[in-house]
């Protein structure tokens, strides 16, 4: 009789130890199984075996309860990560890797809210688990700028890949990656992720991973911790000579043209005036054609009658005591040109393009 009563004590504590012992590992859905069967115990904190006792039944009943709220709350995004821009780190309400392992479950699912907008080459550390890389596509990197400080995203988790897959990806503000333009007919920015870019100083910090982005640049003539973004006002937007490394040979020249050579960013052009007056030296070479002549005609003169003819001048002249005409022949010293007319007004001419305006934002956050 004894024999009995303590096998049965020993079933009773056995059947109890997941309710007695709910410490050991919390309640979690990415332990449950789709086989039915599978889940008589796959939970420790839950116990559906077979001849459990009827008192364990409503623990087990709320322990289903806090293991759907654990996970609700896991793909909601209402985790916030701590950790910097690169190196994300969290804590779950699942516990996503039980010890001994550190790799989660194939394609599960997490949502966070991040502290800071990501830099390049971002990882995620969840719970005790490894720390994985996020990325956008196998073997691709979630670009720089791409998840924004304050905003929730959706990750699973993929073995093939050995990273946290980014859902959705470019849920990011209107598509627009980090350091590009927005054309807009609205004069105001949509959101603060964009600025006005006018050559305006903004901040390291802030803006951190556009600045990381663009090189680190100085403050030059900035305060310290800023850095200028370009000022685009009244300008046309023209892809860099050598972009992608080698030169196209089409705006190279720093003496004409342009008058700067277009290989780095910001590069702007010097004579880009909208108009221009030309100058002489700027006229190509040019031979007048025309035709030289003499004046013929007849003028008078005090000692007689000048006969004006093309061949030179012909005078007849009177004396008072010469009885006949004395004929004189002489040079034309002055001619006449006819031909093309010169000159002008030296009116400017224009140089731009039928262009249009519209607003231009860049993205900085």
């Amino acid at each position: 009789m004894k024999r009995v009563s303590w096998w049965l004590a020993a079933a009773i504590i056995l059947a109890w130890l997941p309710v007695v012992l709910p410490l050991a590992s919390k309640s979690a859905v990415w332990q449950w199984s789709e086989t039915a069967s599978s889940n008589a115990s796959a939970d420790p904190t839950i116990n559906w075996r077979e001849g459990q006792p009827p008192s364990s039944v409503n623990d087990s009943a709320r322990a289903m309860m806090a293991a759907l709220a654990a996970y609700r709350d896991d793909i909601s995004g209402s985790v916030t990560t701590t950790g910097t821009s690169t190196a994300y780190s969290a804590t779950s309400n699942q516990n996503l890797c039980a010890s001994p392992s550190t790799t989660p479950q194939d394609g599960q699912l997490f949502s966070a809210t991040v502290n800071n907008t990501n830099g390049a080459s971002a990882t995620l550390t969840v719970d005790s688990c490894a720390s994985y890389p996020i990325q956008s596509a196998p073997g691709v990197a979630v670009p720089a700028g791409t998840m924004i400080s304050g905003t929730p995203y959706s990750f699973k988790f993929s073995n093939a890949n050995s990273a946290w897959m980014l859902r959705d990806l470019y849920a990011s503000p209107y598509n627009i990656p980090l350091g590009g333009f927005l054309y807009s007919t609205i004069s105001s920015p949509p959101n603060s992720n964009f600025a006005v870019p006018n050559g305006q100083c903004i901040s390291n910090t802030t803006y951190s991973a556009y600045w990381t982005a663009l090189g680190s640049p100085a403050s030059g003539s900035c305060a310290g911790g800023q850095f200028a973004i370009l000022d685009v006002r009244g300008r046309a937007l023209i892809a860099l000579d050598n972009e992608g490394g080698t030169p196209a040979n089409r705006l190279t020249s720093s003496s004409a043209g342009f008058g700067t050579a277009f290989t780095s960013l910001g590069a702007t052009c010097s004579n880009g005036n909208e108009s221009s007056t030309i100058q002489t030296t700027n006229l190509p070479p040019y031979t007048p054609s025309g035709a030289v002549s003499q004046v013929a005609g007849t003028f008078a003169a005090p000692q007689g009658l000048y006969n004006i003819s093309p061949g030179g001048i012909g005078v007849s002249l009177w004396g008072t005591t010469v009885g006949s005409p004395t004929t004189v022949s002489l040079s034309l010293s002055s001619q006449s040109f006819t031909g093309n007319a010169a000159g002008g007004s030296s009116t400017p001419m224009s140089r731009v393009n039928p262009n249009i305006g519209v607003y231009v934002y860049l993205r900085v956050l």
